[in-house]
């Protein structure tokens, strides 16, 4: 039952402005935002209650110095997503305005609009409408139809891409290495799709992604990316795509996956001139009766993330193979084992008392023989021939590198995996629908920068410790929840959740005025 409360007189002095409500709520008074949805059942129009603005109180609306008497609108939209990218991406922007001075602020909010929301081109306008980038890039043509056209512009002018690319520093104490990805194709008529080497298993037509990337920390930087056809093997188009970057080949190294190593493969890869590492899958000849009997066996030792890491060293004509006992991996392994080996002798016992419980019936289905083959299964048996548990072997052309060194390098793969991962399930990049050559240039360009704002928050949020409990698609997902309310033609930020505030915090997030930030590209506008 609703109870109607008498409004006291600086209550009902108060001047609401349009699209509002005023609500008493636990002896407090406070100014919320009203909208009217239609309903089409009911024929009829019905009130809808938005965010809560502010405390109404004898000295006017808590937290605001306004003189509402002269309020005629009230505007909110997206605030924190949209203008921390912005605010992250000012080098981008930078860049962009170079290399595309007429279509950049276009390039750039689409960019965004696809990272903080989703990759679907046709909805980038009504999520820019509704973001604080409208405000900043006022009146971007951005729709369907606009999109169509600069994305064919855009695609065909690799020159200006590359240019881009190689524009962006590179910081000399990360190391560089290559990778491929493969992108599936709806499209019958885009000259790169071809049906290839999938490691996934995944006979369609597809398009070869190569990624240049810069690693350190954990963290893996894209820096440079080439499209091929999809019958491309990643080996062969390694040397056109370090061409074209300008990288010499001696100074990257191609961190495999444990499917490339095949011979074939590795008598690709030595003869060019790229340095490789390339996991062996276990039971390889490389390393075939060479695994020593007990970890005093083996010959280097050293510390990774407060972990004890043995290595051996096993050199072959013109390349090297790394045998590494991670014991805590082996202790994983062995509980593995033991837990599959508890399930079998169960399941041996069950079926042997039912046997036994026929037979005391007069109804045994099993020979004395076959009863007698349930025996348990002894560890010993269990565990023989499996030399290689707790191993990792890798195989590398660099041979002046220690054990530690191809072992930490090797890890960094772990961050171009989550590039990837990050890239195909939290942005759904994965596929794409571009029917033509350009239109796949523009769109990966596209996914480009926004993979490349999106790597930068990863970072700041990995070097705060925060990984286990902020992703990016829940950074995103608290940012988008920052609104900003436009007041009498200023804008102010509007109350936060505590969830997302202490997010902020935590990462030590400080947005700047917004007012502030569209003066300037308003000054900026030709």
């Amino acid at each position: 039952m609703n109870i109607k409360h008498e409004r006291p007189d600086f209550v009902r002095n108060f001047v609401k402005p349009k699209n509002t409500e005023i609500k008493h709520i636990s002896g407090h008074w406070y100014l919320y935002e009203r909208a009217t949805k239609y309903n089409p059942e009911t024929g009829k129009s019905t009130k809808v209650s938005g965010k809560m603005l502010g405390k109404i109180t004898e000295q006017g609306l808590v937290g605001k110095r306004i003189d509402f008497s002269h309020i005629r609108e009230i505007e909110v939209v997206e605030l924190g997503a949209s203008q921390y990218f912005y605010e992250k991406g000012a080098l981008i922007r930078e860049r962009l305005k170079e290399f595309f001075p007429d279509v950049w602020r276009e390039i750039f909010t689409v960019a965004v609009m696809r990272l903080a929301y989703d990759r679907t081109l046709r909805r980038c306008h009504t999520h820019y409408e509704t973001s604080i980038l409208s405000s900043i890039f006022p009146g971007l043509p951005i729709s369907p139809a606009s999109l169509t056209r600069l994305l064919d512009r855009l695609g065909q002018d690799r020159g200006n891409i590359r240019k881009f690319l190689l524009s962006m520093p590179r910081d000399a104490n990360r190391f560089m290495t290559v990778d491929g990805h493969r992108l599936l194709s709806a499209s019958r008529t885009l000259e790169n799709a071809e049906v290839g080497y999938d490691s996934k298993l995944r006979y369609k037509d597809q398009v070869n992604l190569l990624y240049i990337f810069s690693l350190g920390d954990g963290v893996g930087r894209p820096e440079y990316y080439m499209q091929f056809a999809g019958n491309i093997p990643d080996v062969t188009a390694f040397s056109a795509l370090l061409r074209e970057a300008g990288i010499d080949e001696k100074d990257c190294i191609f961190i495999a996956d444990k499917g490339f190593g095949s011979e074939d493969n590795f008598d690709l890869v030595d003869g060019s001139l790229l340095h490789y590492m390339t996991p062996l899958k276990r039971g390889s000849l490389e390393v075939r009766g060479k695994v020593p009997n007990s970890q005093f066996d083996y010959e280097y030792g050293f510390i990774y993330h407060k972990r004890p890491i043995l290595a051996k060293r096993i050199d072959c004509e013109g390349y090297a193979v790394h045998l590494f006992l991670d014991p805590s991996l082996l202790a994983e392994e062995t509980a593995g084992m033991l837990a599959g080996l508890g399930k079998k002798n169960a399941t041996l016992e069950a079926r042997k008392g039912k046997e036994l419980g026929r037979r005391e019936k007069g109804k045994g289905r099993l020979t004395d023989e076959e009863l007698a083959a349930m025996a348990p299964c002894m560890l010993s048996e269990e565990i023989s021939g499996k030399t290689e548990m707790g191993t990792i072997s890798i195989r590398t052309n660099q041979l002046e590198l220690s054990p530690e060194q191809v072992y930490c390098i090797y890890k960094q793969r772990q961050a171009v995996e989550q590039f990837f991962k990050t890239f195909d399930c939290t942005l759904e990049f994965n596929a794409s629908y571009m029917r033509g050559i350009y239109s796949m240039e523009a769109w990966l360009f596209l996914n480009h920068l926004s993979m490349t704002m999106g790597v930068e928050a990863m970072d700041s949020i990995a070097n705060l410790g925060r990984t286990q409990d902020i992703s990016l698609d829940d950074f995103i997902q608290g940012m988008r929840k920052i609104k900003a309310i436009k007041v009498d033609g200023k804008w102010y930020p509007a109350k936060v959740i505590k969830k997302v505030d202490t997010m902020c915090k935590q990462l030590g997030i400080e947005l700047e005025s917004i007012d502030d930030i569209i003066q300037s590209e308003r000054r900026s506008a030709p």
